[in-house]
């Protein structure tokens, strides 16, 4: 059993802490809250059809901080589907149980580095459960989407492990993932004009 110590406030000087770069976070936390116009982000993907059911995305340009932004690299996310697909990459279901994960760790992360918390390790199960007869169409009644989602965290760090498992719920409440999952988004499917 791993030895824990009380966990200490972050020094307010560390330029970072688990690798989070904390004066940056609160430098952040600290221009949006004097101005919320540069709160106002909005994200994009481009996404372009390979065959079959495989598709790839692009990552590259999001608007933030009153202005457009390119992220260092533009990044690439490839989907298929394992039954009907040629084997280009996961499905686009198992890639939003990744967002949820990601999203959730790097809050367990964040709020970690505020409460001062030193973390070894985070892993994280996230399962979905689905009944693709509403997919193939096969039932009206069965809806398309995952009927749940199961997220299993194991936080290891320096702190109490009631503590570790608070990051948690704290990283949860504020997960955008988690939000988007679980409260109707407004979408809208169009075609391009």
């Amino acid at each position: 059993m791993p030895t824990t110590t009380p966990a200490t406030a972050t020094p307010a000087a560390a330029a970072e802490f688990n690798g989070v770069p904390v004066q940056k976070l609160h430098g952040t936390i600290a221009k949006l809250t004097e101005n919320a116009e540069l709160a106002q982000f909005r994200f994009t993907a481009r996404n372009t059809w390979i065959e079959g059911t495989a598709t790839r995305s692009t990552i590259h340009e999001w608007y933030g901080a009153g202005a457009d932004q390119v992220h260092v690299e533009e990044f690439t996310i490839t989907s298929d589907h394992p039954t009907l697909g040629h084997g280009h990459g996961p499905t686009p279901h198992e890639q939003v149980l990744h967002a949820l994960a990601a999203c959730v760790v790097a809050g367990v992360a964040t709020t970690a580095a505020n409460r001062g918390i030193e973390l070894t390790s985070i892993d994280t199960v996230v399962r979905g459960a689905m009944d693709v007869q509403g997919i193939l169409g096969i039932d009206p009644d069965v809806r398309n989407g995952f009927q749940d989602i199961d997220v299993e965290i194991d936080i290891r760090g320096n702190a109490a492990q009631e503590d570790l498992d608070a990051l948690i719920s704290a990283s949860t409440k504020r997960s955008a993932v988690f939000d988007i999952l679980t409260n109707p988004t407004a979408v809208t499917v169009r075609p391009k004009a």
